[in-house]
This record gives C-alpha cells, structure tokens and sequence, in this order.
C-alpha cells in the first residue's frame, strides 16, 4: 500500500481543510446545519480511505466523529462553544495522524474518545464564549451540497429535484420512446481513485443513452466530492441486464442499480409541445448550459511529484539558454539563413516555458485557507472579537514562492492580533467597533503580486519607534531625530528591535519582523509599512510570480556583466557628471523635481576604476523600501529573460547583494544583483 501513501496524504489533506472551512462558519453559524452535512461527508470520505489503507485509528476517531455530527443533524445535540471546540480538536488529531502514516507513530486518542462520549452523552460542561472570529462571506467560499429540500417537482422515487429543462429532455426522451432510467452506482470501498471510476461510468452510460442529470453534479464527480455512491438519470432503449451487465465490467464497482421512472410523473403541458426548433437546441442542454453531448468531456487533473516539476523546469532553463547560445552564433556568424529555423525554435521555447510555468502556478488559497482557524485560536486566547477579511484567494503564485511566503504571514497576522488590535473596552473608548478588522488581500500587479496585511487597531507612532531606537543604543538621539517617518516605522525591521511595551507568548520579542524582511528580500521581493496612530497599520509585501525566471536589465560595470530584476528597476537615464552634487558627503542630483541618492556599482562591488572621469554618466534608478536610487554603471546591454542558477556553495550562499547568477549566450557567467540587500 507504500505507493498509495502520497495519494492518500494529499487528498486527506483536503478533505480536512474543508472540515476546518465548514467547521469555521458552524461556529458564526450554530443553526445553519448544512456545515454539518458537509462535515459528516468528509469525514465519512475520509473514513473510508482510512479503512482501506488500515489507518485504524483515524478511522476509528472519523467514524466516532461522525456519530457525532449525525446527533447534531438529528436535533439530539445542540451546536454550543464546547462541541465546536471538540470537534477542532479532532480536526487537530486527524491532522497529526494523517502527518504520521509514514513513520508509523502511534497518537493516543483514549482521552479525546472520553470527551467524545461524553458530548455524546451530554454531560459536557458549557463553556462561555469569550471571543469571535467573522469571516467576510464575500471572500469566504463554502462548497456545501445539502440534502435536497422535497418541492413539487421532485421525482418522488428518487427525490432527485429537476429543473424545467431537465423535464422538457425527459418529455421529449420518452416521446422518442426512450425509457427514463435512475441508474444508482456503488462503488467498492477499496476505490481510490473515485473520479476516474465514475468517468468511465459516465462515458459507458453515454454510449448507451443521453444523460439527463447527474446526483452529485459532473464537476462534483470530477472533484471526488462524493462518497461511495452517485445516480445518473439518462434516456436508453437498452434493457436493464445490459446496462447493469457493461458497468459492472469496470475495476472497482461494487453494484449497479437500475430504476425504470414512469415517463407519467412528467406530463407534456402546451408550451413543452409546442416547442419551436430554437427551443429544440435548448433540449441538448442540461442544467448547467453545457450541451449533453459535450457532457462527458474526459477533464482530468493528474497529481505530479513537484520534484519532476522542479527537474522539468530546470530543462527549460536550459533549453533558453542554448537557445539564446544559438541566437548569439547566428548574429556573429550573420547566418540569415537560420533566422527562420532559430525563429521557430524560439516561439517553440516561449511555448514550452509558458505551459512549464503554469503548470507550477498554485493558488494562493493553499496558504491562506489556514489562517481562519489561526485567527479563530489567537483571538480566543486574546479574548478579543476579530472579523477576519480575505480577498484574493484565486490569485496563482509559483509553488517555491508559495511555499516560502508561510511563516512571514504568520507572523504578520498575529502582530495585527495581538498589538495591533485593541482590547475590547479600548476600542469601545475610542468609539471604534467592538470587533477588530483584520484584512488579508492579494492582488494582481502586472508582474508581481502584492499581498497586503491590514488591520484597524492602535497602529504606530513614528516618535516612539524614535524613543525605542535611542533607548535600545541602536543610534543616537540625533541620528533618529533626522528618520524621516517612514524611517523610522521601517526600524521595526532590523533585528531584535520591538515597540512592543509588553511581551507576550504570541509576539514583542523583536523576533519576526526582521525574519519577514529578509525572507520576501530573499525571494525577490520588497516589504512596505504604512500606518498611522490609533488608526491602524498595512503591510504590503510585493513579490514575484515565480523565481526560476526573471526578466532583467543586463549592464557592465567594469567589463563585467550584470542582472538587475527588472520588477527593481524605475528607468534609466544619462546624467552629466557636472550636474552631481554633494549633501553630507553623499553625491545626489536633482532628477524630475526629487533629489536622488547616487551610489556607484563600482565602488559598491570594489571593482577598478575606469582611469578617466567620464563627462557623462549611465544611471539605473531603482526602488527600495520605496525610496528611489540611482546605481552608477559603465553601459546597457538591453533586456533580457534569465534562468536563475542559486548560489548553492556554503562559501557564496550567505553573500549580501547576489540573489543568484545566470548563463549567458556566450557562455559566461552573470551574477544577478539582489537591491535589497546589495545597498
């Protein structure tokens, strides 16, 4: 069973995260029970996989939880503070259990069982609610597939609702003389893959009749989001032993169970016979609009090892640069007769490297689905009310980027909880709502995405942040009294520095921030604070798409070549050397109204010195920390697409200023600078 071990963990991972979404508006919503039906199939999924793979104890703790819920949907408990707390802490457990199906660790239950009885039984003590968490339903999605409501047009033998265009298809199936069958399939309990066995149902049942509806929907079937069983209602001439007889033949169905529906339960009424031939393509429609022929389109996703994504997208790279090799030789060679063939060759690459780096696009929901259940616990043991905003989940990065950005959203949402938002009776004083705003968004930005961490608590004062500095020897009082405001709130950044006046287990320590700085640095990235005091605070984190290939700004600087991330650079300009001036010691000139700080890569890399002062000077102005700066380079060669190489050597992986090199067309190395670090 090793080989299913992967699959199991990754959809298992699923069907926990959506018992944590349900879970979550449960608690906003004690009476909406459809949470509940959502959380009993899952875990009734996931049962299921447990058994078949022999993870007794998770399906031990699934089918007690599933005891459970099914007493919460009979009405025989009520939803309260203390079940919702026990059914995260078997959501906690599943979690635990279902990381430790490799190493085969035992997690004891007994006690968690105990509480479960107890709940069961009633004998639970009611705990107060001391705190909230409000999720935005605008921004927070929950798939939920109740049981359908009985209504006068329901099929009575099966209690399966139709639309008026799935009955005009039924009307004109039997006017043809089709039989209108309910065919219910049961798949076996060993089934893993139950997305493609029910395709292959589809596709069969297809070849022998037209599909009216499907119970779950096609797209549910698709995404597995059903147990072990689902009912198709087609239109067929063929005898029930033939279609039990050709469906059975397919891996891994238990059973097959064809209902013949009276073609009576849908009179044909004067509109329905009066159908003109605009109305007849309506019939090849089903409820989704999707024309029934194209129904059973073959739309699968495959799971692949992100190891054979990184290795292909590694071919790629190496594909451009022989392709950029090969333009090089043709341009010194003036070969116009490989100007077609490279042309094509190049079109060719761009494809291949587009559909390469779709393929390692994830949505940002990966990381952000975790942190309603974060917030839900952090404000619980603050005490305090938080309405939770999230914006931008669809929003698609590079896994490696995703899988880095974790730990500095942490902790920026939990500095927003626990010293950005106020304590309840504050924020009632300073006439603001009760609950704290805590928003966290993502958006689009043409190469880049820009994911923002705002909230509405006490913000932060530049002229304490000033105190801090000074009190902590971090600079003189003259020094932080010439920090612009910006400045100084950027201080909160360097290492070991904290506003904070108390230290809690949460955050205060001056651990963290710096950490966030230097990781989204490390990708590429930049970290922007705006905040003003008593008001709030947002941290905006710009950062780019993917990083295995960047576009730059190729320059010499002492007949050495260079990459500057073209997402850093503003434009480049030519200066006067006459024109720059000097203020503290610092050249600067004055460049479109705003005085820009000049640094010279030469000096910055410690490279020689042309002999001879150039009368005119080549400037890359760049941005940091939003603050424009001008870099002194000896030439521009153009723009230019670059494979990233990482400085894997112990020696060059910890340098400041180089976030990697690349190859270029002449076989040369190039090292690529990292702005955020190099000055």
């Amino acid at each position: 069973m090793s080989e299913y071990k992967e699959i199991f963990k990754a959809e298992s991972e699923e069907h926990l995260q959506q018992l944590n979404d349900s879970l979550l508006g449960l608690e906003q919503n004690p009476n909406d029970l459809e949470y509940i039906t959502t959380m009993f199939r899952s875990a009734h999924t996931l049962k299921g996989m447990s058994a078949t793979m022999g993870f007794s104890t998770i399906a031990e703790l699934t089918h007690e939880m599933e005891n459970l819920m099914d007493m919460v949907r009979k009405s025989q408990i009520a939803v309260s503070n203390g079940l919702i707390d026990i059914l995260f802490e078997c959501l906690d457990t599943l979690e635990a259990l279902v990381e430790t199906v490799d190493s085969g660790e035992q997690v004891d239950i007994c006690s968690l069982q105990t509480t479960l009885l107890k709940a069961m039984e009633g004998t639970l003590p009611v705990k107060e609610n001391t705190c909230s968490v409000t999720q935005s339903s605008s921004t927070i999605e929950h798939e939920l597939s109740a049981d359908p409501e009985p209504v006068e047009d329901i099929i009575s033998e099966i209690g399966i609702e139709l639309s008026d265009n799935e009955k005009h298809a039924i009307q004109s199936a039997t006017n043809d003389g089709n039989r209108i069958v309910s065919l219910k399939v049961l798949l076996d309990e060993s089934c893993v893959l139950k997305s493609a066995r029910s395709t292959l149902v589809l596709i069969n049942v297809t070849k022998m009749g037209e599909i009216i509806k499907c119970e779950p929907s096609e797209a549910e079937l698709e995404d597995e989001k059903f147990d072990l069983e689902f009912t198709v209602i087609f239109a067929t001439k063929n005898a029930d032993e033939e279609i039990s007889g050709t469906l059975k033949k397919i891996s891994e169905i238990k059973d097959v169970i064809p209902t013949t529906i009276s073609d009576t339960s849908f009179p044909a009424d004067k509109e329905m016979q009066d159908t003109n031939e605009a109305e007849s393509e309506v019939q090849q429609q089903n409820s989704t609009g999707v024309k029934r022929s194209d129904a059973v389109k073959s739309i699968q996703s495959v799971r692949v090892n992100i190891e054979r994504l990184d290795n292909l997208m590694n071919l790629v790279g190496e594909l451009i640069i022989n392709k950029i090799r090969l333009n090089q030789l043709a341009s010194d060679l003036n070969a116009k007769d490989l100007d077609e063939s490279l042309a094509n060759l190049d079109r060719l690459t761009n494809e291949i490297q587009t559909e390469v780096m779709e393929s390692r696009m994830v949505p940002i929901d990966q990381i952000f689905s975790r942190f309603p259940r974060m917030i839900r616990d952090l404000a619980k043991s603050e005490g305090k009310q938080i309405n939770l905003i999230i914006e931008g989940k669809e929003i698609e990065l590079d896994r490696t980027v995703l899988d880095e950005i974790g730990d500095p959203l942490v902790h920026l949402l939990r500095n927003a909880v626990d010293h950005g938002i106020e304590p309840e009776e504050d924020r009632k004083q300073l006439g603001k709502p009760v609950a704290g705003m805590v928003r966290l968004a993502a958006s689009r930005q043409r190469n880049s995405v820009l994911i923002e961490v705002e909230d509405d608590g006490k913000g932060m004062d530049p002229a304490h942040l000033r105190e801090v500095a000074v009190k902590k020897g971090i600079m003189s009082k003259e020094e932080a009294d010439k920090l612009s405001d910006t400045d100084a709130l950027n201080l909160i950044f360097m290492s070991g520095f904290s506003g904070a006046k108390v230290v809690t287990d949460i955050s205060g320590r001056g651990v963290g921030m710096d950490a966030v700085k230097t990781k989204i640095e490390s990708l590429g990235g930049s970290v922007k604070i705006t905040s003003v005091s008593g008001q709030g605070s947002i941290m905006k984190l710009q950062l780019p798409l993917t990083v295995a290939i960047i576009q730059s700004l190729m320059v010499t600087v002492a007949d050495e070549t260079y990459a500057i991330p073209l997402g850093n650079v503003i434009r480049d300009v030519g200066i006067k050397a006459s024109d720059i001036k000097s203020i503290e010691g610092k050249e600067v000139i004055m460049l479109r109204g705003e005085v820009l700080p000049l640094l010279r890569l030469h000096d910055i890399l410690d490279c020689p010195k042309e002999k001879e002062d150039k009368k005119n000077l080549i400037v890359v102005v760049v941005e940091k920390m939003g603050n424009n700066i001008g870099l002194v380079v000896d030439d521009l060669l153009g723009q230019q697409e670059v494979i990233i190489k990482t400085l894997d050597n112990k020696i060059l992986r910890n340098m400041r200023g180089f976030a990697g090199a690349t190859i270029l067309g002449n076989g040369n190395v190039a090292l690529i600078l990292d702005i955020a670090t190099l000055i």
